[in-house]
């Protein structure tokens, strides 16, 4: 529960700090007050948007802590999973708004994203506002209420699992399809791809090969020229040749070994020589490589083979190592292509067999919810009756969403229609809230279903901002003492300005607004038995507080709650 809450700077509320205590709470004070304010500082504090225009003018920051005991469980899981766990069943959770618009969250005085705040106070408290009353009105709101109340998160989390296998295999299914209706145009194109690179019989290195040939052919007539001129210089002169005139020399230094040793060495120095002039000779006739052939036609053979690879390289764009890829890769998609016919049996078995896994989880999910569905009709017609409306009927209806041709339409949140109906007598056909329900109805009926969902929820702290909106009298002290029921199992708060709902209040706090300084200040106190009746006199009267009234409150006040 709620201990103490401490504002400061935010809109009209300079600073307040109030004590709260178990059981039913009741805020009043005349309209424009600040009791919206009151609310909106324990929104923020419970981790709603925070607006820097909520900040107090002329403040530079706003500030809202509360202190809680006896925490959730869930609560104590979030803290402890943060290393935040108390070592006692309390807590500090604090909030600041600063005027650049940066929010800054603390637990325990330690600062914490604001993701974990929400999730730790989340299990706390509980505000319902005016609005809420039309969220009633809502198919999305409806179904999650009836979900929350089912206890259903197992079954929806099959659910869920199962409806995404199934999109899954039913995308996979429709992009077969789709390819395989472009398949034979794509396949007309691989096919021609495949054979106008198989047909160039393409290899790794030809082309570099076919360069350097061309190279000796454009230039064959020179080679063999230079080449036979060399080979007849060193080896082949029929007379005379290099090599013959080395070896000549080098018998002749030989021969005058025995008048001096270095005659010897230089002899062996020009048999080196000839040794390497007569490598140089034949190397030359050797690379010179003669084709076997006319050269003419043997050029004009290569200039075609490399200007078709040429051509096909301009063609796709790529270089021969990229060409032999693609035609692999075409290769491998035509394969696919010509495949496809079996690939879309499998395909539209594993649709089939998620089908089937998707209608099963989505009978489980209705059966919760049929379920949960009688009861919760049950639990908040119960309710109605004690305020007031005792001759309607209320009903969760649970039926099957269909697509226009009536087939089962499963969306992402189950098979099932969900809408919450109302009718006015027995021989009335129940239709939706959105369309018969008055703000007073939709009032008792969240009234309802807040007390069905109480014990259920487990919040320990239930703020209503005004539940009594569009309701008076016998019907208003009918909320009342339901209000205080449900503080029997929390602790909870009423924004009213009724006085049949106030008087039955454990707790009496007024708000009011004083001008001060020339500024309007928001402060809240919590009020004494005569203040109290006081209060509730000039909730009842008029201008002026008269001791009739002030007798009316006391009898309000006095009054049995325990009404027929």
């Amino acid at each position: 529960m709620l201990a103490s809450l401490h504002i400061e700077n935010l809109a009209v509320i300079k600073k307040t700090e109030l004590d709260f205590h178990e059981g039913f709470t009741v805020l009043t004070g005349e309209t424009g007050a600040g009791k919206s304010i009151l609310i909106d500082g324990i929104g923020l504090l419970c981790g709603s948007r925070a607006d820097k225009n909520m900040i107090r003018t002329g403040a530079d920051s706003a500030l809202v802590s509360g202190y809680f005991v006896g925490l959730s469980s869930a609560c104590r899981t979030v803290l402890a999973e943060n290393g935040l766990g108390p070592e006692e069943d309390e807590a500090m959770f604090s909030r600041s708004l600063s005027s650049d618009g940066r929010s800054v969250c603390r637990i325990n005085g330690r600062q914490v994203p604001l993701s974990v705040y929400k999730e730790a106070v989340g299990s706390l408290i509980n505000i319902h506002g005016q609005q809420d009353n039309w969220s009633l009105t809502q198919e999305a709101a409806q179904a999650d209420m009836l979900d929350r109340y089912a206890k259903d998160e197992k079954e929806k989390e099959a659910y869920r699992l199962s409806f995404a296998r199934y999109k899954e295999a039913e995308q996979a299914l429709a992009d077969l399809k789709r390819d395989t209706a472009r398949a034979d145009e794509e396949r007309e194109m691989l096919s021609f791809r495949a054979n106008d690179l198989a047909g160039a019989k393409l290899k790794e290195g030809e082309e570099e090969k076919l360069l350097a040939e061309r190279i000796l052919l454009q230039n064959a007539e020179r080679i063999e020229k230079q080449t036979s001129f060399v080979h007849r210089a060193l080896t082949g002169g029929e007379k005379v040749n290099a090599v013959y005139v080395v070896d000549r020399s080098a018998s002749a230094l030989r021969g005058l070994s025995d008048v001096s040793p270095e005659y010897a060495v230089l002899a062996e120095r020009l048999e080196t020589i000839k040794y390497e002039l007569e490598d140089i000779s034949e190397t030359a006739v050797r690379i010179s490589g003669a084709p076997s052939g006319n050269p003419t036609e043997l050029l004009t053979a290569l200039e075609s083979r490399l200007d078709r690879i040429e051509r096909l390289k301009k063609k796709y764009r790529a270089d021969v190592p990229q060409l032999l890829r693609l035609l692999e890769e075409t290769k491998d998609r035509l394969s696919l292509l010509e495949n496809a016919e079996g690939e879309t049996e499998e395909r539209e078995k594993a649709l089939s067999a998620a089908y089937r896994e998707l209608e099963t989880a989505a009978a489980a999910l209705t059966e919760a919810r049929l379920e949960a569905a009688l009861a919760l009709s049950a639990g908040i017609g119960s309710q109605l009756d004690f305020l007031d409306m005792p001759n309607v009927r209320f009903l969760v209806s649970v039926s099957p969403k269909r697509t226009e041709d009536g087939k089962t339409l499963y969306t992402q949140n189950g098979a099932d229609e969900i809408s919450f109906l109302l009718a006015g007598g027995e021989e009335e056909v129940p239709k939706p809230l959105s369309k018969i329900a008055s703000g007073g109805e939709l009032s008792r009926i969240m009234l309802a279903a807040k007390s069905v969902f109480c014990e259920a929820d487990a919040v320990a702290t239930i703020i209503y901002d005004e539940v009594d909106a569009g309701v008076s009298g016998r019907t208003a002290r009918k909320i009342g003492i339901k209000l205080k029921e449900t503080a029997q199992n929390a602790q909870v708060f009423c924004v009213t300005h009724s006085a049949q709902i106030a008087s039955l209040a454990q707790t009496h706090v007024k708000v009011l607004k004083l001008l001060k300084d020339g500024q309007y200040e928001s402060h809240v106190r919590e009020l004494d038995r005569l203040e109290r009746i006081d209060e509730l006199a000039r909730i009842l009267g008029g201008i002026s507080i008269t001791d009739a009234q002030r007798r009316a409150a006391k009898d309000l006040i006095s009054e049995e709650t325990g009404l027929e």
